[in-house]
C-alpha cells in the first residue's frame, strides 16, 4: 500500500507538470541560504518578467521590427562618399576624356597626365522601379515582425502555464509530504504503544515488527517524495531565471475549485484569434509575398545612378571636376529556367501554408477539447477524492479503536492508515490537477476564461 502512495506522489510531479520549460538560470549563489517564499501570483509575475526564454523572444521581436524598418528605407536609395589613390608605372589620364582631342584642341598632349592620382567625391543610387521586389521585401519584413510578436505572445501564455503547473505540483507534493509526516507520526505512536504491550505480554512481538517495517517503509517513501519536491522546486526556480540550487517555499493548497466562466462553444470561436493560428496565417501571407517576389524576377528594373568626382594629381593645378547621371533599364531575358522553377516552388509553399492554417486551427481545437475533458475529469476526481478522504479517515479511526480493544488485527490497522495516507495524497493530486487543467484551458485560448 505504501508503494501505491508513492506512485500517487510521483504522478503529481509527472502529471501536473505538462512540458515545463527549463531555461538557463541566473548566476549561482544569489541572495541568502534560506528558502525563497513565493505566492502563485508572484511566481507567475516573475516568470513573465524574468524568464530567459521570453527575453530571447522579446529581443528577437525588436530585431524583427528594426529589420522591417531597414528594408522599408531601402526605397530612398543610397549615397556614398569615395576616395581612391593610385600610382601607376606610366602616366595615365587624370580625368576621362571629355573634349575633342584632334584639331585645335591640342591633342593628347593637352590632356592631364600623371602617375600619381587621387579621385574622390560622392555617388548615389535610387531605385525607380524594381517590379515589386522592394515592396514585397518590405511587406515580408513587416510580416516577420508580426510573426515574432505572435510567437512572443503565445510563449508568454505557455510560460505562465508552466509557472502555474510547477507551482501547483510543488503545493501538491508538499501536501503529500505532510501526509507522510502524519503517517510516520501515527506509526511511531503505534510502535511505542506496541512496545509496551509486547513487554506486558498483551500483544505478540510480530505485531511490533510489522509496525516497524511499515514505519521504515513510510520514511523511505517520504524521502522519495521530498526528492520529487526538490526537482519540481528547481524547475520552478529555473523557469523564473533563478538559481535552481536554492530552496523555494510555496503557499499551501486552497480548497477553492476553479470555474469555467465561458461556454465551450464561445471558446471554440475564440481559437481563430490565438497566436498559433495567427502565426499560421502570417506564414501563409509570407508565402504569398514570396510568390509575388518570384514573379517580380521576370519584370524589368529601372535604377537612377550618378556621381560627382574630383580628379586630382600633382601635375594638375586645381582638381578637375566630373559628374554624370545615368538611368539604366535592365530587362531579364534568360537565366537557364531558374526563375520558372523558383516561381513554381514558391507557389507550392503557398499551397502548403494554406493547409497549415487549417492544421493549426484543428490542432488548437483538439487541444481545447482535450483540456476541457481533463478539466471535467479532474473536477470529478476531486469530488471522489474528498469523499475518499472522509471515508478513509473514519475507517482508520475505527480500526484504531478496534485494535486497541483487541477486536482487530495489526494488519487491518496498518492497511487503514495506509489507505488514509493514500487518500490524502490522491486529494492533493486532484486539487493540483484541477488548477493545472484550468490554466491549460487559459493557455490554449490565451484568455482568462477559467478562474
Amino acid at each position: 500500500m505504501a508503494a501505491r502512495i508513492v506512485a500517487v506522489a510521483s504522478a503529481v510531479a509527472a502529471a501536473l507538470v505538462w512540458g515545463a520549460v527549463q531555461p538557463p538560470a541566473r548566476a549561482a549563489g544569489e541572495g541568502g541560504a534560506g528558502p525563497l517564499r513565493l505566492t502563485l501570483a508572484q511566481a507567475v509575475a516573475e516568470a513573465l518578467e524574468a524568464n530567459p526564454g521570453l527575453k530571447v523572444l522579446s529581443h528577437r521581436s525588436v530585431a524583427a521590427e528594426r529589420s522591417a524598418e531597414a528594408v522599408s528605407r531601402e526605397r530612398w536609395g543610397q549615397v556614398d562618399a569615395f576616395f581612391s589613390y593610385s600610382r601607376t608605372n606610366d602616366a595615365w589620364v587624370v580625368r576621362p576624356m571629355s573634349e575633342e582631342i584632334l584639331g585645335d584642341a591640342g591633342g593628347f598632349g593637352a590632356l592631364p597626365w600623371d602617375r600619381n592620382q587621387q579621385h574622390y567625391g560622392m555617388s548615389f543610387q535610387l531605385p525607380l522601379y524594381l517590379g515589386g521586389r522592394l515592396s514585397n521585401k518590405t511587406e515580408l519584413s513587416r510580416l516577420e515582425t508580426e510573426g515574432a510578436a505572435a510567437l512572443l505572445e503565445g510563449t508568454r501564455w505557455q510560460v505562465r502555464f508552466n509557472a502555474v503547473s510547477l507551482y501547483t505540483a510543488a503545493q501538491a507534493l508538499d501536501a503529500v509530504v505532510a501526509g507522510f509526516d502524519e503517517l510516520v507520526a501515527s506509526l511511531e505512536k503505534t510502535r511505542e504503544r506496541l512496545e509496551l504491550m509486547v513487554r506486558l505480554g498483551k500483544r505478540p512481538k510480530l505485531d511490533r515488527l510489522k509496525v516497524v517495517e511499515q514505519l521504515e517503509d513510510a520514511k523511505a517513501q517520504r524521502e522519495a517524495v521530498r526528492a520529487d519536491r526538490a526537482r519540481v522546486g528547481a524547475m520552478l526556480l529555473a523557469l523564473l531565471g533563478r538559481d535552481p540550487s536554492r530552496r523555494v517555499a510555496v503557499d499551501p493548497q486552497e480548497g477553492r475549485v476553479p470555474e469555467l466562466e465561458r461556454d465551450p462553444r464561445e471558446l471554440a470561436a475564440r481559437l481563430g484569434r490565438t497566436s498559433r493560428v495567427r502565426q499560421a496565417r502570417i506564414a501563409a501571407e509570407q508565402r504569398r509575398r514570396n510568390v509575388a517576389l518570384a514573379t517580380a524576377s521576370f519584370l524589368p528594373s529601372v535604377v537612377a545612378e550618378g556621381n560627382y568626382t574630383r580628379n586630382d594629381a600633382p601635375s594638375v593645378g586645381d582638381p578637375l571636376d566630373t559628374w554624370q547621371v545615368i538611368v539604366s533599364v535592365k530587362v531579364p531575358l534568360f537565366r537557364g529556367g531558374s526563375r520558372f522553377a523558383a516561381l513554381e516552388a514558391a507557389r507550392e509553399r503557398e499551397r502548403a501554408a494554406e493547409y497549415g492554417i487549417e492544421q493549426a486551427r484543428l490542432t488548437v481545437a483538439a487541444d481545447l477539447q482535450d483540456a476541457l475533458a481533463r478539466f471535467r475529469s479532474a473536477r470529478a476526481e476531486l469530488a471522489a477524492a474528498r469523499a475518499r478522504v472522509a471515508a478513509a479517515a473514519e475507517a482508520a479511526r475505527i480500526e484504531q479503536i478496534r485494535y486497541e480493544a483487541g477486536a482487530g488485527t495489526i494488519e487491518d490497522l496498518l492497511r487503514a492508515q495506509a489507505r488514509r495516507a493514500s487518500a490524502r495524497a490522491s486529494l492533493a493530486k486532484a486539487l493540483g490537477a484541477v488548477v493545472t487543467a484550468a490554466e491549460r484551458i487559459n493557455s490554449i485560448v490565451e484568455e482568462d476564461v477559467v478562474r
